[in-house]
């Protein structure tokens, strides 16, 4: 059994221990506590991933999945964003160049994200990326880290994670309402948590390194549509505020990991585990 040690034990981890911990043998690494009443399927350590007594761990493991979270659905400070993802690399990266062994594969859950949001057409893993926002730049940034250090790197670039449960969006219908402005037309990249973990299994079982993938589910929706249907269900009403900036028809095709890694995505669409969806 290959070993798998996961920087960033959360939602993503929990949900690659369940699906694969008869295949793998699989450790988690995680700063704070988890709730009382989560399940633990594989050893969870509590440890900073900046701390020098990860070395150990990195040594042991033949495969690290790098995916810590900025904070729940992303809302932070800039500086923590930046110390979450860029920083916390670059200190593992630092501690797998000074240990006895080196991981096979180095994979980092990276985010669509790091495409731009004002420039439309196909983004395609090798179409080359402009900076136009700080936190897009972080992104960008910690890819390249990943690259320049000579580790056997691996990056999935995924599109909004959604998964099992009533979290799902939790932040959008926690708001009082929605203003007409913001519900534009862009188009949405998004995926559930079990079909990047079906990624994750089919790059680890075949030892890929050094490729990009676009890792999102074949929906269509538009913020707009989705959006509108969230604040519906949860009653939250739609104040006009004017019309929405025309949005720029920006796609992030998933060709790439469907045709060289063979992935279909099999979940539903986020729709059917909103409060109320039906599958």
């Amino acid at each position: 059994m290959r070993r798998v040690l996961i920087l960033g034990y959360g939602r993503l981890g929990q949900a690659f221990c369940r699906l694969y911990r008869s295949k793998y043998e699989i450790r988690g690494v995680k700063r704070t506590r988890l709730a009382p009443s989560s399940d633990l399927p594989c050893e969870v350590v509590l440890l900073p991933i900046q701390s020098e007594a990860l070395a150990p761990h990195l040594e042991w493991a033949e495969v690290v999945i790098f995916c810590p979270s900025s904070g729940r659905d992303g809302q932070s400070d800039f500086a923590h964003y930046r110390t979450t993802y860029l920083e916390n690399l670059e200190c593992v990266l630092a501690l797998i160049a000074r240990c006895q062994s080196s991981p096979h594969q180095v994979i980092l859950i990276g985010s669509t994200g790091v495409y731009p949001q004002s420039q439309g057409g196909a983004w395609s893993e090798e179409r080359p990326i402009p900076v136009e926002s700080p936190r897009q730049e972080v992104l960008l940034l910690t890819e390249r880290a990943l690259i320049r250090s000579g580790a056997p790197f691996v990056i999935l670039r995924c599109g909004g994670l959604y998964g099992e449960g009533r979290e799902n969006f939790s932040w959008l219908r926690q708001k009082k309402e929605l203003r007409s402005s913001e519900l534009t037309a862009q188009p949405l990249a998004l995926v559930h948590h079990d079909d990047v973990c079906g990624v994750l299994d089919r790059v680890i079982e075949r030892r890929i390194v050094g490729e990009i993938y676009n890792v999102r589910d074949d929906s269509t929706f538009s913020r707009k549509a989705l959006y509108r249907s969230i604040a519906e269900s949860a009653g939250i009403p739609v104040i006009d505020d004017g019309p929405s900036p025309v949005a720029v028809d920006r796609q992030i095709p998933n060709t790439k990991v469907k045709e060289l890694l063979g992935y279909m995505f099999r979940r539903p669409p986020v729709t059917a585990y909103l409060p109320g969806g039906k599958r």
